[in-house]
């Protein structure tokens, strides 16, 4: 994974009204990032007209002006998503609202198996992103894969920003959310946030705030800290300590995703 770069979008459409949104948000994301734009679109086996879909595909990859592809694949949908990815060296897989399940959550069960099997960054988006980026907020449980995910969210923050003729700058929010007090963990989170800035060297037009809340309902309390802020993406480590047996999926980052209505930025 390329923290810094965001030069390839690959977004993983199933065709239908509810992806709209969606396509619209890759569209946009490529154009603020200068990246190249790739849609996939899996087979199902019923599809009638191929030579239709293929059309939309690239209408939609097209929307950029810029560097842009679209591929039908056949196969089972997320593996298919996943080999795409990996095709076209992409950064990031835009998901939208694939077949939602009927128990609720922003995500089908296409989308979450690619969440759960993707060594890319997953962008899901159970509504449109607001872009630029004015409000980010990150969760971070001091494991060293949450240090990857805030280098994401510092990138993102950072490139993706809010320009000075709208006000300038975005803010990024970390937070670390514990079931006891622990002094440690301040001193903790802020060598962190320090590592991830050293890492990404994109913490320009950005504007750091460190969060320590007590709470024994982490994914409850990551949920309330965004309302409460507006934050306009959620970035979360996919394998942080609350992983183990779920798919590698760490349990925070599963119940935030099944609750939350915000977009949400998954690093693996």
């Amino acid at each position: 994974m390329r923290p810094l770069a965001l030069r390839s979008i690959l977004f993983a459409t199933d065709l239908s009204e509810a992806s709209a949104d969606a396509a619209g948000t890759a569209v946009e994301l490529a154009e603020l990032a200068g990246a190249a734009l790739h849609t996939v679109y899996v087979r199902t086996g019923n599809e009638a007209d191929t030579g239709e879909l293929a059309e939309k595909l690239r209408s939609i990859a097209a929307g950029t002006g810029g560097p842009a592809s679209s591929k039908i694949m056949g196969g089972a949908p997320h593996d298919a998503i996943v080999e795409r990815a990996r095709m076209v060296d992409a950064d990031v897989i835009v998901l939208g609202p694939h077949r939602r399940r009927a128990s609720g959550g922003p995500l089908g069960t296409t989308a979450d198996a690619v969440v759960r099997t993707a060594h890319t960054p997953c962008l899901v988006l159970p509504c449109p992103l607001k872009l630029p980026l004015e409000r980010v907020l990150a969760a971070s449980d001091l494991s060293p894969a949450a240090q990857g995910a805030i280098a994401v969210a510092l990138s993102w923050a950072s490139a993706l920003r809010r320009p000075s003729s709208m006000g300038g700058g975005t803010e990024l929010r970390v937070v670390h959310v514990t079931g006891e007090s622990d002094d440690a963990a301040a001193g903790a989170l802020h060598d962190e946030v320090e590592r991830a800035r050293d890492r990404t060297d994109a913490a320009a037009g950005v504007e750091v705030h460190q969060l320590r809340l007590q709470d024994d309902d982490p994914a409850g309390a990551i949920l309330r800290e965004a309302q409460a802020n507006g934050a306009d993406l959620l970035v979360l480590g996919t394998r942080g300590q609350g992983g183990g047996d779920d798919g590698g999926i760490g349990s925070v980052s599963t119940a935030v995703i099944q609750q939350t209505s915000c977009p949400v930025l998954l690093v693996p």
